[in-house]
Formats: structure tokens, C-alpha cells, sequence
């Protein structure tokens, strides 16, 4: 026993449903003989120990199945909670009823190894000190043994981060082309004094065309009192935006008479080619100037 239990160490066991006070309590006695005084066994009912809310890495040893007979089934969730509250490195030791068909309550060695790396438990094996006597066992419901194994939480905690030599080589080599890159495309004096180097003269990239002065006219916005537009560009250069501003700009109007006599009455008299759409009624005979474009709507 003293090969799995030392002094000062925090213990857990576990127990489960089936299993006598009388159990729990010789469990007790027999394994708190080896913690000392300065050591710390905690008994919790396996089916309750998340309720338990034990800060992570609490625990240095965990034993499951300890209480006479082994009758818990661990699942997954057990192991998971356990693995949580097991310090780095911590120890597990497990009893279950084990057999040798898959026609019985328990499972096999190889099932039960299984699902302790699934859990992320590390250097699965039997102990070579048995956690307690092993009692065989024959009964009806198939099982006809206890197995006894032992295992290790990772040497780190839930959520570490390390630093992998892949991403460090990584970098390393990356680092180096941008020093040398560096080093190609920096030129210093004598470099430039070389007559290897190529100069190329900037008036050499443009064409005949690009010292052709292009036509005045040809810069003029399309704006003014003959154009379409009511407004002058942004860019107008003929002088409109200064008459708009001035309030001297014209707009290009004339005078038309109607030939149905019905279009001063409004829109329900008028034809669908009639100018006047959408201007209000008017009095007969009041003069009514139209734009370019509303005499002109192709435009």
C-alpha cells in the first residue's frame, strides 16, 4: 500500500449505489493508514461529484471502485470530472467488475481501457500493488471478476498553451529571406555610383501624344443656356455657373398655342403628347413658357 498512498497527499474515493456504510468505512480505515497525519482523504458519491464542485487540480490520487464489492459502472462523465479535479500528473486507480462476454452488466478490460484514453488518461496498466484483494466473484448476471488498473492525468492542465518547436523553426526561417530581401533591395552609395546599374530616364516612358496640348474647346463641360442642363458642372468652364450665381442666366424658352383649346383646364384634359402635363391649370390667354426640354423630350 505504500507504493500508491504517501503522506500528505489529498486523496479521493469514491463510492456508489449498493454499497454498505460498512464498506465505505473499512475502505477508509484500511487506505487512510498510509496519507499520515498531514494527509486528506475526501469521500464522495460518484453520481454526486459534480455537484461536489471541486476546484480543478485539487486531488492527487483518485480511487474509483475502492468500496466493496466494485458495483459502479463508470461512465464517461466520471472519468471527464475526475480528470478535471486530478492535478497534473495525478494518479487513478479503478476496480469494476469485469467480463468475458458482452452479454453482462460490466465490460471488458479492453472496453474499459478504451474509454479511460478516450478520456485523455495517459499510461493505462495494472498496478503492481493491488488498490485491495481482489474478490472473485460468480454470479448469475455474467460477470466472474474484478479488474484493477491504474492510470495518469496529463502532466499539464486543462486549457495550457505551449509553444510547438514546428511553429518556432517556422518562424525562423521566415525571418531570414525578409532580412536577406531586405539587404537585395537597400542600395548605397557606391551602388549607385556603379556602372553596372541601369537608370532608366522618366521622359523616356512617355509618348509623342502625351506632349500634344489638347484644344481648349475640347475641355469645355457640356453645360450652359443651350444645353439640357439647368445646373452648371462642377468643372464648368463656359462661364454658366457664374451667370447662375449672378442670377443673368437664361434658359431657352418659347411659346406655344394649343391646338385642342383644353389644355389651360389641367391633366384630365390634356392629350398624352400634350407639353403642358404635369404644370397646373391655367386662365386662358396667361402666357406659359416652356424649357428645351419639355418642348424637346427626345433630347
Amino acid at each position: 500500500m505504500e507504493s500508491i498512498l504517501s503522506s500528505g497527499q489529498r486523496i479521493l474515493l469514491t463510492w456508489g449505489e449498493g454499497q454498505a456504510p460498512e464498506g465505505i468505512k473499512a475502505a477508509v480505515e484500511g487506505l487512510g493508514a498510509g496519507l499520515g497525519q498531514s494527509g486528506k482523504m475526501q469521500v464522495e458519491n460518484i453520481d454526486r461529484l459534480v455537484l461536489a464542485a471541486h476546484k480543478k487540480s485539487t486531488f492527487d490520487v483518485a480511487l474509483l471502485g475502492a468500496v466493496n464489492p466494485p458495483s459502479v459502472i463508470h461512465t464517461m462523465d466520471h472519468f471527464a470530472e475526475v480528470a478535471r479535479i486530478l492535478k497534473p500528473s495525478g494518479r487513478l486507480y479503478i476496480r469494476e467488475q469485469t467480463i468475458h462476454t458482452e452479454n453482462g452488466p460490466g465490460r471488458t478490460r479492453e472496453k474499459l481501457v478504451s474509454v479511460l484514453k478516450v478520456a485523455g488518461f495517459v499510461d493505462i496498466k495494472e498496478p503492481k500493488t493491488p488498490l485491495l484483494n481482489p474478490t472473485s466473484q460468480s454470479t448469475d448476471n455474467g460477470t466472474d471478476s474484478v479488474i484493477e488498473l491504474c492510470c495518469s492525468n496529463p502532466a499539464f492542465e486543462v486549457g495550457s498553451t505551449v509553444a510547438l518547436p514546428l511553429f518556432a523553426k517556422k518562424m525562423a526561417t521566415t525571418e531570414k529571406p525578409k532580412a536577406e530581401a531586405k539587404k537585395v533591395w537597400t542600395l548605397s552609395a557606391f551602388d549607385m555610383a556603379d556602372d553596372d546599374v541601369e537608370l532608366i530616364d522618366s521622359d523616356k516612358l512617355l509618348e509623342e501624344e502625351d506632349f500634344t496640348k489638347p484644344d481648349p474647346s475640347s475641355l469645355k463641360a457640356e453645360c450652359g443656356p443651350n444645353s439640357e442642363k439647368k445646373k452648371a458642372c462642377k468643372n464648368c468652364t463656359c462661364g454658366f455657373a457664374e451667370e447662375l450665381e449672378e442670377g443673368t442666366a437664361k434658359v431657352a424658352t418659347k411659346s406655344v398655342t394649343s391646338s385642342c383649346g383644353s389644355c389651360y383646364l389641367g391633366d384630365a384634359f390634356r392629350c398624352s403628347s400634350c407639353p403642358y402635363l404635369g404644370m397646373p391649370a391655367f386662365k386662358p390667354g396667361e402666357k406659359i413658357t416652356l424649357s428645351d426640354r419639355q418642348l424637346n423630350p427626345d433630347l
